[in-house]
């Protein structure tokens, strides 16, 4: 692979973080969250509709939120980095975190440390909160003219649930990272344990 497209994608590399903790806070809460809100919206459109697209509908709303977040990770991220306490540098506590890195030619499997696991996790909210906005502002371009192009059509809805689907998945994914981050910040960070 290109190694300016690994370079970009590099943030990306938080999921492969290997913890007790994280197939839950990455994949089954955020799973869980997305089809609530799926059966949530699916009903409410059925029962007299449900703003998507529109100006005051949902993408926009939150579009509207995330558009903070990518510097308040950004900020978390730099305070991480340049925190001032020594067991940051510490490996985690057993079972510690084990991410992959490119090292002297070659993957390594390395134990993290504190501070290069919230490092990565803060990364990786940065990039998917950016990655929200964009899908956000795109789906809201692009709705109109697929949906004059398939209005009524049974592709129409699996576009449109398979849509809603993943930017929620992905928008549940960083809520909960965000609060686990948050949790790390504000308590775990200052006493020492994982």
């Amino acid at each position: 692979m290109n190694l300016i497209v690994q370079i970009l994608l590099r943030p990306f590399s938080y999921i492969g973080i290997r913890h007790k903790l994280k197939n839950q806070v990455d994949w089954v809460y955020p799973l869980i969250l997305m089809i609530i809100s799926v059966i949530v919206i699916a009903f409410a459109r059925m029962n007299g509709g449900f703003p998507i697209f529109s100006e005051a509908g949902l993408v926009s709303k939150v579009t509207g939120f995330l558009q903070n977040l990518p510097g308040f990770f950004i900020a978390a991220l730099a305070a991480i980095a340049t925190f001032n306490k020594l067991d940051m540098d510490f490996e985690m506590q057993a079972p510690a975190p084990t991410m992959k890195i490119f090292h002297n030619g070659k993957w390594v499997l390395i134990n993290l440390t504190r501070r290069r696991f919230l490092c990565s996790m803060f990364a990786f909210l940065t990039a998917e909160s950016i990655v929200l906005i964009l899908m956000g502002i795109g789906s809201q371009l692009l709705f109109y003219s697929i949906s004059v192009a398939i209005k009524g059509a049974v592709i129409g809805n699996i576009l449109l649930y398979g849509f809603l689907g993943s930017y929620l998945f992905l928008f549940w994914q960083m809520i909960v990272t965000t609060m686990w981050g948050i949790f790390y910040l504000g308590e775990k960070i200052h006493n020492g344990s994982q």
